[in-house]
């Protein structure tokens, strides 16, 4: 009998799939087996999950043409046999007893899912991470009678086994969108809004990775992806022929969801990220679903977040067509506002004569190949080349010295590099 089946999810992790792996094979629980599911890897992957399950008959690798994260789950959701579902990213580890431990209070408790705690896990070390705050622990309840806040917690499916019969009579699966994009967002709200025996304890077992650098959203692919999420919880509460308070639930997260992942879409996508949420936060409030303690006016706010939206990209892409139209341009600094800025430039393929400073002593003769100059001294055209402060905007008195410093020396041509530009430009 397989008692629980650990879903692992990989597409090019090679750097830490071998510690993932190692820390199943380590589990202590009888019975167990890991579906390995390898979305299309590139990296070398395939191979060391084909090694694994050649010296380890608990793995299983099911190999697949590259579809996303949740079509990859959904396939792993197919395969599995075991009495219980698990999940470990490919990036995280797992303590040796966590699916023990989660099969054994899932039994006497006849719970539908027990949920835990986790270990925020960097190169230094592990945190313990308590994201079940605030929530009953260590006894068995409704969470839509007793805590539906539930639903607004992080959505931590790896740190949880769900009993499969339970996933399937509640026809609950992965939405199958490009990439791995908040896949999980639309999972935990179906599982948390659908269980009527939810445990959860306060230990922590599994091992989040928080230094991978993660993929930022600048993928036209990804703009909608929250927005995506919210319409497949809709049509899963319809379908489900769920309450109103369901579905009231489902837009305060969406809400919270649009709100937080706004600073990640790249900023040529905003427009179109509000527009899409803008559609669905009036669709909500039309069949009150939108709490207006939230927001009265859900229209008139996405207008004022798009104006806004609009004021910063016609603010960037000024100062971007300003600096591209001057013959040389020069920063004022040598600091890490400066190498920010560097860095900007670079990306929009704007060149930089030289940093300007106070002095010599104290800095470096060069920034990213860039020359450092005492700007005294330095042979730029006061009449004609663009100089832009770049010293942090929450010192605006140094940028005023600065700035009258160079007017009076005959710069013509200075631009402040102001929080609001700084925040256009971020």
């Amino acid at each position: 009998m397989v008692k629980v089946s650990v879903l692992v999810p990989v597409y090019n992790v090679k750097k830490y799939l071998r510690q993932c792996l190692d820390s199943l094979a380590a589990q202590t629980l009888d019975g167990i087996e890991f579906v390995c599911i390898d979305d299309g890897s590139t990296d070398g992957c395939s191979e060391i999950l084909d090694a694994y399950a050649a010296q380890d008959e608990r793995f299983r690798v099911i190999h697949k043409e590259n579809s996303g994260y949740g079509a990859s789950m959904n396939v792993g959701l197919r395969a599995a046999r075991g009495k219980y579902i698990g999940i470990v990213e490919s990036d995280d580890f797992a303590d040796a007893e966590m699916f023990e431990r989660l099969y054994d209070v899932a039994e006497v408790q006849q719970a539908e899912v027990v949920r835990s705690n986790f270990w925020a896990t960097t190169q230094e070390g592990s945190t313990f991470w308590e994201s079940c705050a605030g929530q009953p622990y260590n006894r068995v309840f409704c969470p839509m009678e007793e805590a539906p806040e539930l639903i607004m917690a992080l959505p931590t499916i790896w740190s949880s086994v769900y009993r499969r019969d339970f996933l399937a009579e509640n026809d609950i699966w992965f939405h199958e969108t490009p990439g791995a994009s908040y896949q999980d967002v639309s999972f935990a709200f179906e599982v948390v809004s659908s269980a009527k025996r939810y445990f959860i304890v306060k230990d922590a077992w599994l091992h989040y990775r928080m230094d991978n650098a993660a993929s930022s959203v600048h993928s036209k692919d990804k703009v909608f992806c929250i927005s995506d999420e919210y319409d497949a919880i809709e049509a899963f509460l319809q379908e489900q022929k769920r309450d109103k308070a369901q579905h009231i639930w489902a837009a305060k997260l969406f809400f919270s969801a649009i709100l937080e992942n706004e600073a990640r879409i790249a900023p040529e996508h905003v427009l179109a990220y509000w527009k899409r949420a803008a559609s669905q936060l009036v669709w909500a409030k039309k069949h009150r679903y939108f709490d207006h303690k939230l927001l009265e006016d859900p229209q008139g706010w996405i207008v004022q977040r798009v104006s806004e939206a609009q004021q910063k990209i016609f603010l960037a892409e000024g100062f971007c067509k300003t600096l591209r139209d001057a013959s040389y341009v020069y920063l004022y600094g040598a600091g890490k506002v400066a190498k920010r800025m560097l860095q900007f430039f670079g990306m929009k393929e704007i060149s930089v004569t030289g940093l300007l400073v106070q002095n010599l002593a104290g800095n470096p003769a060069s920034v990213a190949g860039v020359p450092v100059e005492a700007w005294q001294e330095a042979s730029a055209d006061r009449e004609h080349d663009l100089v832009v402060i770049a010293v942090t905007p929450r010192k605006p008195e140094v940028q005023q010295e600065i700035f009258f410093q160079l007017e009076q020396a005959g710069y013509r041509n200075v631009i402040v590099l102001t929080k609001e530009l700084q925040e256009a430009l971020a």
